[in-house]
């Protein structure tokens, strides 16, 4: 071996030892700060939102269901992953996180690779250094969200993306097939990669003009990543028309999504919830289309739906085209900004909770601005340049790979998790720009104008990422809203009350007159009440003045009209829960029923309907046209859900009242027989009052007696 090769291969073995180096710091890192999340955060037990979708989702997959019945709202790749991991590991969410921990050091990898690629090794071991530690992505393994898959499939794309543009013709097919398959995973995963698809299809002729090849040649990298996108996203369009009879690609979100982001009542295109919609998933899809079916007077499937509101967003564009500019403008500015905008997560509210040393590692403050400063010096060049000649055109197709998917985020909804995806392809150009903003200053009197120039392009983005978008008073309700939730979950914990009265309590005095703190302080009454009367039944006057000041201050949001819909309808839920708890049948019908305009096909509000219905014709005497009323919403309640017992109970005894109160005959023995079989089902069934149970069951042999 020549003293050459000896030397090469030396540097590359303290390369690849610096390399696993960072690969064990990341991954060490990411399992110290989920061990910290699993023991002191209070949501570790707790998955919200779209994490306790995607949990539930992944459960009932690996339980057998792996099909399913509904066109999916949601994208569907995450939750099958999930189910896979679920089915090797188990369900406990630590082990889960793990794995996430794992990919997320192997992602640190990939930043690795792709700056390896594009600047060499210098920039590659600051970029991997910047991603091992970057603060959002040390947090976001301890979350059951997307991105977790996302990132590493994204990244990867990014790579063999530029590893096949540098052969040519047939040879480089195969990477660009791999390219598609990743394409399509992506979308399935992200929907906004969709959006990218027809680009990145243009990718192979494209990169092989700028490599001064034929651009023909190019379109059998084309036909690859065509094959490979649909052989991904083909399965899953047949699936949405097997079960829902529409073709869907992915999933039927777009329009409601492009709305959310794209509408006057949402100057900053942030994640928001809408008059109309809860944002829990499970209601989601249900409530968007309740509204446009409103709007349109006509029912309408999927598709329709998406139609709608991406039909909405065009209106509102013709109308106003300035307002929607400055939407846009905002959109860009938070997604290049320090601010880390919450979604489903708050950056700073779970930090507070979490003691790792980790956490004080520097996030998109730094690494967004040096990223962003390299990127401007970058595409700078090439458009002084107006040629590729001297620049790697790799560097090029990631800029425009970066440009292409901000204009997906600025486009849809921007978010902390919506603009994770940058990352990975900004970070190689903040690890550029340390090295050459280094040897500049090093060598200053012979590089007098390029430092210039990297100076100017550091403070343009140090002005684009640093400069506020959001007011002080925006940021304080991004933090208020994450305790609200917190409150509402505590209260459904055995001992969660007084905390969840003390943060209710600190939120009446930053927001007062809030609709949101009054309903929630009205629920925390109401359980307050139930646990009174549960454990000393003597209290029966303190636990009435309770509910009364719980349907007090109900009323006022309820009789508001200032009040959003989908906070009047909480406080008409809620005041016909407690309506129902006080044997109120006719107050708790007109609550369920006006909440009902809401949302018809809610199985809660229909069980409650049923439960009010029932209540008065045990008090008023057996009313058939009632009864039958009951009858079919407890049978609706059941088609929604078969595993409420609940409704199951309340169906067994309106068959019962109904064959009891008929005249010997058929019609009497049909509903003696149903009554029967649905207690039989309930027999069985965990968590059921077995003497209730038993004593129906009782009736109903006494009732068939002559």
């Amino acid at each position: 071996m020549g003293d050459g090769a000896f030397v090469t291969a030396k540097h590359r073995l303290w390369e690849a030892l610096a390399w696993a180096g960072i690969f064990l710091l990341a991954l060490m890192m990411r399992i110290e700060v989920s061990f910290d999340y699993e023991a002191q955060h209070p949501l570790a037990d707790r998955p919200v939102i779209d994490e306790r979708s995607y949990e539930t989702w992944a459960l009932e997959i690996a339980a057998g269901d792996w099909f399913g019945d509904e066109v999916f709202f949601q994208e569907p790749l995450y939750p099958y992953w999930l189910a896979t991991v679920i089915s090797m590991l188990g369900p406990e969410r630590i082990g889960l996180r793990h794995m996430q921990a794992g990919l997320g050091a192997v992602l640190v990898l990939l930043i690795l690779f792709l700056t390896r690629r594009l600047f060499g090794v210098a920039p590659a071991l600051i970029a991997g250094l910047a991603a091992a530690t970057y603060r959002p992505l040390l947090l976001f393994p301890c979350y059951l969200l997307k991105p977790n898959l996302f990132l590493p499939i994204f990244t990867l794309l990014c790579f063999v993306g530029i590893v096949s543009a540098g052969k040519s013709g047939k040879s480089s097919w195969p990477g660009w097939a791999l390219v598609g398959v990743l394409g399509g995973l992506g979308a399935l995963l992200r929907g906004n990669l969709l959006i990218l698809l027809p680009a990145l299809l243009l990718w192979p002729p494209v990169s092989a003009k700028l490599r001064g090849r034929a651009f023909a040649g190019g379109l059998w990298g084309s036909l690859g990543m065509a094959l490979g996108c649909l052989a991904m996203l083909l399965p899953v369009a047949l699936r949405n028309y097997s079960v829902g009879g529409v073709f869907a690609l992915t999933t039927s979100g777009a329009g409601t999504n492009v709305y959310g982001g794209n509408n006057r009542d949402n100057l900053y295109g942030r994640a928001k919830e809408f008059d109309w919609v809860r944002g829990i998933p499970e209601y989601e899809a249900d409530d968007w289309r309740h509204e446009a079916e409103r709007r349109v007077g006509a029912a309408l499937n999927p598709n329709e739906v998406s139609s709608y509101w991406l039909g909405e967003v065009g209106r509102s564009i013709g109308e106003d085209p300035l307002l929607h500019l400055q939407i846009l403008w905002n959109k860009l500015r938070l997604s290049l900004g320090a601010y880390e905008v919450p979604d489903n997560h708050h950056l700073e509210w779970d930090a507070k909770f979490l003691t790792s040393k980790s956490l004080l590692a520097p996030g998109f403050g730094l690494w967004g601005m040096l990223g962003l400063a390299g990127l401007l010096k970058c595409g700078w060049k090439f458009l002084r340049r107006g040629s590729t000649k001297t620049e790697d055109p790799a560097r090029l197709e990631i800029l425009l790979a970066f440009v292409a998917y901000l204009l997906t985020i600025v486009l849809t909804v921007t978010s902390m998790r919506a603009r994770l995806a940058l990352v990975p392809l900004m970070l190689p150009f903040a690890g550029f720009t340390c090295v050459e903003l280094g040897r500049r200053l090093m060598s200053a009197k012979r590089s007098g104008p390029e430092l210039r120039g990297w100076l100017a392009a550091l403070a343009l983005a140090a002005l684009c990422v640093h400069l506020p978008v959001i007011d002080s008073e925006r940021r304080a309700r991004d933090f208020s809203t994450r305790q609200f939730n917190l409150a509402s979950y505590l209260a459904d914990e055995p001992n969660g009350l007084e905390g969840a009265k003390a943060i209710v309590s600190e939120l009446d005095s930053q927001w007062p007159g809030s609709s949101r703190v009054i309903n929630l302080r009205a629920e925390l009454m109401f359980r307050e009440a139930r646990e009174r009367l549960q454990s000393d039944p003597s209290q029966t006057e303190a636990v009435r003045a309770l509910l009364q000041g719980a349907l007090d201050l109900l009323h006022a949001v309820v009789s508001n009209s200032g009040v959003n819909l989908r906070e009047r309808f909480r406080a008409r839920v809620l005041s016909g829960a407690v309506q129902e708890f006080l044997g109120n049948g006719s107050g708790a019908e007109g609550h369920y029923r006006a909440a009902r305009e809401f949302d018809p096909e809610d199985a809660g509000l229909m069980r409650g309907l049923a439960n009010a219905l029932m209540m008065q014709l045990g008090k008023s005497g057996f009313r058939a046209s009632v009864a039958t009323e009951a009858e079919d919403l407890y049978r609706a309640a059941l088609l929604k859900n078969d595993h409420d017992q609940s409704s199951r109970l309340g169906l067994a005894n309106v068959l019962f009242l109904q064959g009891s109160s008929s005249p010997t005959g058929r019609a009497r023995e049909l509903a003696l027989d149903g009554a029967q079989a649905e207690l039989e089902r309930l027999r069985s069934a965990p968590g059921v009052d077995s003497n209730a149970v038993q004593g129906l069951l009782q009736a109903v042999e006494e009732a068939r007696r002559p």
